[in-house]
């Protein structure tokens, strides 16, 4: 049981990819006989790769990429490890999520090689991605959403009151499948995928409703920006109470209501 417990508490590093080779190799060979282990580090697989997708790809414009390569070629480079800023740390692994990686990696090659430039250079860089439609800002805003929504996402999974919620689709939404995940510490995750685009002016609107009352609570619109897939990772709303809960998803007017009045999508209940 000692064994089997030290492997469960490396799962999520052993999804984000983060063990070291003989450690990934220790976990993925109790994976091979333990069901109940193997289950856990799919879903993790499935959330986090979610996550990696929830934001669209983005680059600055081609030629602001290629002065910023030129310069750095031509700049000595013994100085440009100790400037540049350290990125944002999980409480958890101590280091940067992929998931940020992955949205952030353009913008930390930009400042980046800003900070390795003089302090001359690095100004007339910076007004010129000013320039760019705010670009730069846009990418760094993203990017720490996305690096919060990674955090979130990892409490949620890993927190000791955590449970799995299925949902099953219902009318145009029949063939959609969804998977919520739910603590009332951490809050809620919720993946689906095969949903149909909402008609005209309408979003998709998170619901729960707890075992001690019988009015819904809005937890929040799914993000639908890629056609068929939509996430939603969010702290526990108030007003959900009980040891039973409901997770439901209505299609509502663009912004959502603060009750639901569309038509059904999925539904789940523990």
């Amino acid at each position: 049981m000692e064994r089997h417990d030290d492997i469960r508490e490396q799962l999520t590093d052993y999804a984000l990819g983060e063990l070291s080779v003989s450690a990934r190799e220790q976990v993925r060979a109790h994976l091979a006989g333990c069901p109940e282990c193997a289950a856990d580090a799919r879903e993790l697989s499935v959330a986090f790769h979610g996550i990696g997708l929830a934001g669209d790809p983005m680059a600055p414009p081609a030629h602001l990429k290629a002065r910023v390569l030129a310069q750095l070629e031509h700049e000595p480079r013994s100085n440009s490890r100790s400037n540049i800023l350290p990125l944002r740390e999980s409480p958890r692994a101590r280091r940067p999520h992929p998931a940020w990686l992955a949205l952030a990696a353009t913008t930390v090659l930009v400042v980046g090689g800003m900070l390795a430039l003089s302090q001359q250079r690095a100004a007339r860089l910076a007004d010129e991605l000013l320039r760019a439609h705010g670009e730069t800002a846009r990418l760094t805003t993203d990017a720490a959403t996305v690096a919060g929504q990674a955090d979130l996402a990892v409490a949620i999974l890993t927190a000791t009151d955590m449970r799995r919620i299925d949902l099953e689709g219902f009318d145009v939404s029949r063939n959609a499948t969804a998977r919520a995940y739910w603590s009332g510490t951490k809050g809620l995750l919720i993946v689906a995928d095969r949903l149909p685009t909402p008609p005209p002016g309408r979003t998709y609107q998170v619901w729960l409703i707890g075992g001690d009352s019988s009015s819904p609570v809005s937890a929040g619109l799914i993000d639908g920006r890629r056609a068929g897939r939509g996430m939603l990772i969010v702290p526990p709303p108030g007003g959900v109470t009980g040891r039973t809960v409901t997770v439901a998803v209505t299609d509502e007017p663009e912004g959502g209501l603060p009750a639901p009045t569309g038509s059904k999508h999925l539904v789940g209940s523990l």
